[in-house]
């Protein structure tokens, strides 16, 4: 490749500028360098070795354009300069495989927790075409709609749980009218409306202890253990053959809104 300063030519290829190099040391870099060889240098003055010309003859960004011709990599603080513009100059470490094996254990859990379903009767429509349901008792529990087994012979189910049962199924009852319900009941207000509209019937269960591997029971006041329980619950029909279950894992860990 030449280059032109002020009308004198110079022949400046790879070769050249690293015969010039040798026996030289780069200076302090302050904005931009040329990577040769694995060592950086200044710009400037790595074409003022190369042609011999005083750096006053020629700016930086000439020294930049003139390399970059040559193939060598340019860069300006910890950038790399590609194309005229910065990239950060990548690092790679590779990361060794995780091994939990490696691992010391320091506590092992097996949590096991059981409760049965209790009937408390069947949801029914009523003359405005709103869910109408069983007297419930006013206190903290699980509760579960069966929609029983479609034409594709598949069982349908919901599970839910809340700190007032009572409440809760007028949460569902009023959850079309009602802007401020969460966006989970009024889908299961429409799946409960849709199922009965189409001649369905949807028998409702709760339950309202439960207890440890143990028999030690648990407090169903505090909100951990219900979601305990219908996780399990929930999981359970996830996992058993013919099952369809409407809850959805992201409501789940979000978990709905309590009545208290």
């Amino acid at each position: 490749m030449r280059i032109t300063l002020d009308g004198e030519s110079f022949d400046l290829p790879p070769e050249l500028v690293r015969t010039r190099l040798a026996g030289h040391d780069p200076e302090g870099i302050t904005e931009y360098w040329v990577e040769i060889d694995g060592r950086r240098w200044p710009v400037k003055q790595v074409v003022a070795l190369a042609t011999g010309a005083r750096r006053g003859r020629f700016q930086s960004q000439d020294a930049r354009r003139w390399l970059r011709n040559l193939q060598f990599p340019i860069g300006g603080g910890g950038s790399l300069i590609t194309d005229g513009r910065a990239r950060r100059a990548r690092t790679f470490t590779p990361r060794r495989a995780f091994d939990a094996s490696e691992l010391e254990e320091i506590e092992a859990l097996d949590v096991r927790v059981g409760f049965s379903w209790l009937h408390a009767g069947s949801v029914a429509l009523d003359a405005e075409g709103l869910p109408l349901f069983p007297p419930l008792p006013i206190l903290p529990g699980l509760y579960r709609y069966d929609f029983g087994v479609g034409d594709d012979g598949i069982r349908t189910l919901y599970i839910g749980e809340s700190v007032n049962l009572a409440r809760r199924g007028s949460n569902y009852r009023n959850a079309k009218s009602d802007n401020t319900r969460q966006r989970t009941s009024r889908r299961i207000h429409r799946e409960i409306v849709s199922h009965l509209g189409d001649g369905g019937r949807i028998d409702f269960a709760i339950a309202t202890s439960a207890h440890w591997q143990d028999g030690e029971e648990l407090d169903l006041h505090r909100t951990s253990a219900r979601r305990l329980a219908e996780n399990a619950a929930v999981l359970l029909g996830q996992t058993e053959p013919g099952v369809r279950v409407l809850n959805i894992d992201t409501e789940l860990e979000r978990g709905e809104p309590t009545d208290d």
